[in-house]
């Protein structure tokens, strides 16, 4: 069972968008509200971020003749660890950015829209072509 190119370039935008949306949601959090907003916005971006990328990472690093259960191992430990980071970067983000704490999940939400975002191009692709 081997990842196609055209998975790991879904992974790949999944990454990007949530990184502009990061910054947008921190620039704003900057212009309007403050600086230490800004940098709590920029850790829930980096919370959305990070696990997404950890995941990626567990999924496409495989060798090319990987077994199915080899493939459903690799699932399981991505998503566990991807939870686990969620986890702990959130309690690091609520240590740092106690006060800030809305930015930070307002960014790590808006963050998670960054699956539905691409998956809706990437619907509204197949359909047109």
């Amino acid at each position: 069972m081997q990842i196609s190119k055209r998975d790991f370039l879904l992974a790949r935008a999944v990454c990007l968008v949530q990184l502009g949306i990061a910054g947008m949601m921190a620039l704003a959090f900057g212009v309007y509200v403050g600086r230490p907003q800004a940098y709590a916005a920029l850790f829930g971006g980096l919370t959305a971020v990070a696990p997404t990328l950890y995941f990626a990472i567990r999924i496409f690093v495989r060798p090319a003749d990987a077994t199915p259960q080899q493939m459903v191992g690799a699932l399981f430990r991505g998503e566990i660890g991807k939870l686990g980071l969620t986890a702990v970067l959130f309690w690091v983000g609520v240590m740092i950015f106690a006060k800030q704490f809305f930015a930070l999940m307002a960014t790590y939400a808006a963050c998670l829209l960054a699956y539905w975002l691409v998956m809706a191009r990437v619907g509204f692709d197949r359909k047109q072509g």
